[in-house]
């Protein structure tokens, strides 16, 4: 399934002209005091994100796209509920008569609210993680590695593994340089034997928009809508091509620096071995994904225009790793 949203954020959502009530019955319903305003967040590509601010302090809103199912929508709050349980620092969730998930009636939408975190996210600051950081989301990655429960298969037409059928939508659209990188990254994912690597549940989009520094050595970790069972380096692949990105370190210092760190039991030899062209996929995939956006939807927006760039940039540092390392063709 692919979401196919409007760029702006209000025309996702059911009858955006009461968006004022939906949030004053929400502030009620959760406790939160009385509304002084609100800001529409511009980050973000599926749902309506928004800052409530009350009399009580600043609440994080999100109300759920009107293209998600609602089971779906059912599904991201039952992995909301289940990774707190387990111990990963995500903003905590406050219900409205013991529910986590509302149902404003009078404009059709269903939505979560939850603590807003000042000072914004990583892309927000325009940074990347410290090594001390890095080690708290590290620890926090294993955690949710470490949940047994399965949750109902999701597609995600943007993740790594859905490569080839984006490809063959975007590809025939992007300038010839990035056709050709592209096309490397694919045939380079193609030598990956998927079925061999260890498989867990993971985040699915560590960037640099959902991790949230919380202090000098913390971090939290936001959206967990695309979370599925996936192989354990599709986790540390985003991370590194989108996280990192800026890290003063090439890619493979990065790469070696983000394996080392995931610690005991240590990632196996196929998943070394098929971690560099796993992340060259991965860059290839921003940059397939932004320019989907880009160009069928007229996406000009800060975050889309961002990851353009990153997607370039982290597919050439890639497929330098790839050549010297495996030796793909076009070497």
């Amino acid at each position: 399934m692919t979401i196919q949203n409007p760029t702006d954020p209000l025309r996702r959502i059911h009858r955006p002209e009461l968006v004022t009530e939906l949030l004053g019955w929400a502030a009620a319903g959760c406790g939160l005091g009385t509304v002084r305003g609100h800001v529409v967040c511009d980050s973000g590509y599926d749902d309506c994100n928004l800052t409530l601010s009350t009399t009580r302090g600043r609440y994080h809103v999100k109300i759920f796209t009107t293209e998600r199912p609602r089971e779906l929508t059912l599904r991201y709050v039952d992995l909301l509920r289940c990774v707190i349980a387990a111990g990963v620092s995500h903003p905590a969730l406050h219900p409205a008569g013991g529910a986590d998930l509302l149902h404003h009636r009078a404009s059709g939408n269903l939505l979560v609210v939850m603590d807003h975190l000042d000072g914004g996210t990583f892309f927000d600051r325009g940074g990347h993680p410290n090594p001390a950081q890095l080690a708290d989301l590290i620890r926090q990655v294993r955690l949710v590695h470490s949940i047994e429960r399965d949750f109902a298969p999701l597609h995600d037409w943007w993740a790594t593994p859905n490569m080839p059928v984006l490809a063959r939508e975007v590809l025939p659209l992007l300038p010839p340089e990035d056709q050709r990188t592209v096309t490397e990254a694919l045939e380079s994912f193609a030598t990956i034997d998927l079925a061999n690597l260890p498989r867990a549940l993971v985040h699915g989009d560590l960037t640099k928009a959902n991790v949230v520094p919380t202090s000098d050595t913390t971090v939290a970790v936001l959206d967990f809508a695309v979370a599925n069972r996936y192989p354990r380096i599709h986790e540390l692949s985003m991370i590194v091509v989108n996280l990192m990105h800026g890290d003063p370190r090439d890619l493979d210092e990065r790469l070696a620096d983000l394996t080392r760190r995931y610690g005991s039991p240590p990632l196996t030899d196929a998943e070394l071995a098929a971690l560099p062209a796993y992340v060259y996929a991965t860059a290839a995939m921003e940059l397939l994904g932004a320019a989907r956006e880009a160009i069928l939807k007229g996406n000009d927006g800060r975050e889309n225009t961002y990851l353009l760039s990153l997607g370039r940039a982290a597919t050439a540092a890639a497929r330098r790793i790839v050549r010297r390392e495996h030796r793909t063709p076009g070497e």
